[in-house]
């Protein structure tokens, strides 16, 4: 059992570089494998093997911007030495690449009529990108591990296929061979799924050697919420699984040895909202280094009038119709598994044509703005990562086509032209949120990513964020006041609670 240290001079820098780099760029991303860039670019002259591509490359251009903005190397800038990732990577180490790659396709198709994927998952020419600069850093010696952890239904190969990340893999091969790559799917848990019905969960338990707890204990900020009267839950998972990892005496959370024995961390999220933690990117990203969904708290059963916050306060006859889902979720398939779930389907019609209002319909496991579980969980993981062992950290949001509306799992494109980095995923999110037209303060996870003190994420205000790579734009107050951002629109649980008020002053 692993616990958390504290080592300051490790981390300092990252809690101390308030600058974050905003590139625009065209909103569209090549979509030949194995994603080559289109320009010739002066560190690649005489690199054995290096091609350049006929089809025009926005995020190969975004990504090298992102590095020139924040400084990186910029002694070599220009000329055939320039390697900007030599100060966060050395020959020899270990670095873990996480991408979102939630799932395999958009399931807002039967509902929204959604089949984009490039609004979905980060895309597999900015992977490539980071990939050209990492292996350069490493020299040819190293290892490198892209993976990460969708949710359980996920198709792993239709979700590889879906990136080119086999081609993209082999063309790294070639030109880094002295550098090891793997892809790996960090899931434990799967499922069996027929039509829209989980019919069977599966746990491989031959993978969990690969796995350690770390423990935060009380100072998991869970641990305020933690009642055994109301206990956490997740969607299609049992709440008597979490039991284990979170209760009054422990907060475990159940992590991949590669990342905690990693030299670094490279942090590749999506830019889009999230139904129920307002806006996924950096923070949020972390939920998918977790390899059973079953140690991650994503609100507290029943309603707030119940100490809950999975559902706004409704009727009878919704809190009925989650008792039985809950009772489904808790098994792992068979008959009593399929007529629970008819019983919690029956509920729901019943609802529809009762003339309930429409966010007992449309609000549930927790996708609404009273969510006050879901970020201490998002925090936790971020502490975990930075302070259970020591490793660098950079993080680089895909924006170029974000995600909104009713996002993670069903977003709508949304053309930005946006890609973000920085060391510090708080200021990041900070900047990322309010370049979707949100206010940050209204983001749990972000305004209170702030505030922590014990194991703190960042040590400045939101104030002195630096945002580089924006003439206009020097700070988040020029950003609203210049109308800089794009208005997303959030989804349906937080409309009208986390859009920024231009009238309003003083984020603290």
């Amino acid at each position: 059992m692993r616990t958390l240290q504290r080592n300051d001079q490790f981390i300092n820098d990252l809690l101390n570089d308030r600058r974050v780099a905003v590139i625009k760029e065209i909103p569209t991303y090549c979509s030949c494998p194995p994603y080559h860039p289109s320009e010739e670019f002066p560190e690649w002259r005489g690199f054995y093997g290096w091609e350049i591509g006929k089809e025009d490359n926005p995020a190969y251009r975004a990504i090298r911007k992102v590095f020139l903005t924040l400084g990186f190397d910029s002694e070599n800038y220009g000329s055939t030495k320039w390697n900007p990732l030599k100060e966060l990577i050395k020959p020899g180490d270990s670095v873990v690449i996480k991408p979102n790659w939630v799932v395999h396709k958009n399931q807002g198709e039967k509902v929204y009529g959604e089949t984009d994927t490039d609004c979905l998952i980060t895309h597999g020419s900015v992977i490539r990108a980071v990939l050209d600069y990492v292996c350069r850093a490493l020299e040819g010696d190293g290892c490198v591990i892209i993976a990460d952890c969708p949710i359980q239904d996920t198709d792993w190969d239709a979700l590889l296929k879906l990136t080119r990340i086999y081609e993209v893999r082999d063309y790294i091969n070639k030109l880094f061979p002295g550098v090891g790559l793997e892809i790996r799917d960090y899931r434990v848990g799967q499922a069996e799924v027929k039509g829209n019905r989980i019919t069977r969960r599966i746990t491989l338990k031959s993978k969990l050697d690969d796995y350690e707890e770390i423990d935060l204990g009380s100072e998991s900020l869970l641990a305020p919420i933690t009642n055994e009267s109301t206990p956490f839950g997740v969607a299609n998972y049992g709440f008597n699984r979490l039991k284990h990892a979170h209760n009054q005496q422990h907060h475990y959370y159940l992590l991949p040895r590669d990342i905690i024995n990693a030299s670094v961390f490279i942090n590749l999220p999506k830019l889009k909202t999230h139904k129920k933690a307002g806006l996924t990117c950096a923070l949020k990203n972390l939920v998918g280094v977790v390899g059973l969904k079953d140690y991650l708290p994503h609100f507290r059963i029943g309603s707030p009038k119940n100490g809950g916050d999975e559902y706004p306060d409704c009727n009878w006859l919704w809190d009925l119709r989650w008792w039985f889902g809950h009772k489904e979720w808790e098994l792992e398939g068979g008959i009593l598994k399929q007529i629970l779930w008819l019983m919690e389907r029956a509920c729901g019609l019943a609802l529809r044509f009762s003339g309930s209002p429409g966010e007992y319909q449309s609000v549930s496991d927790g996708s609404w703005y009273g969510n006050d579980t879901l970020w201490r969980t998002i925090l936790d993981l971020n502490i975990v990562l930075l302070y259970s062992s020591n490793k660098k950290y950079l993080a680089i949001a895909d924006g170029l086509i974000a995600g909104h509306k009713e996002s993670p799992l069903c977003p709508t494109p949304l053309p930005s032209g946006l890609c973000l980095g920085g060391k510090n995923p708080v200021a990041l999110d900070a900047v990322a949120s309010a370049l979707l037209g949100f206010d940050f303060n209204k983001i749990q996870q972000i305004r209170e990513g702030f505030c922590l003190t014990q194991f703190p994420l960042v040590k400045f205000s939101p104030h002195d964020i630096e945002i580089v790579g924006l003439p206009e734009v020097k700070n988040l107050q020029q950003l609203y006041d210049s109308h800089f951002y794009i208005q997303a629109e959030p989804s349906f649980g937080w409309k009208g609670h986390i859009e920024y008020v231009r009238r309003e002053r003083g984020h603290d």
